[in-house]
C-alpha cells in the first residue's frame, strides 16, 4: 500500500524536501512549541514557515503595489486621458438628474 503524504491544506502531495541543522537548543524550543499546539515539529515548523513566507510576500505586495499605484495616480493627475464616450454621456446623464431635482 503506498501512503501519499499531504500538505497541510490536503491540496497537494508533498514532493519537496527541506533540510536544516540547527543547534539543540532552538531544536528544544521549537518541540516545545509544537508540543504546546500538539502538533509533529515537522508540522509546526512548515506551518510557521508557510505563515511568515506568506507575510513576507504580503507585505512586499502591498509596499510594491502601493509604489505603483501612487505612481500611476500622479501621473493620471498630471496627465489626464481625454474623457471618453462612456464618461461624456454619464456627466450629460449626472447633469439632467441634477437640474431636474432643483
Amino acid at each position: 500500500m503506498v501512503t501519499q503524504h499531504l500538505t497541510m491544506n490536503n491540496q497537494q502531495p508533498r514532493q519537496e524536501r527541506l533540510e536544516a541543522r540547527v543547534s539543540p537548543e532552538v531544536k528544544k524550543s521549537l518541540q516545545y512549541a509544537a508540543d504546546l499546539l500538539g502538533c509533529s515539529l515537522s508540522e509546526f515548523v512548515l506551518r510557521s514557515a508557510e505563515a511568515a513566507a506568506n507575510e513576507v510576500i504580503r507585505e512586499h505586495q502591498i509596499i510594491k503595489f502601493t509604489i505603483e499605484d501612487s505612481h500611476a495616480f500622479v501621473n493620471a493627475l498630471l496627465n489626464p486621458p481625454e474623457p471618453n464616450s462612456k464618461l461624456r454621456a454619464a456627466f450629460e446623464n449626472y447633469k439632467r438628474d441634477v437640474s431636474s431635482h432643483l
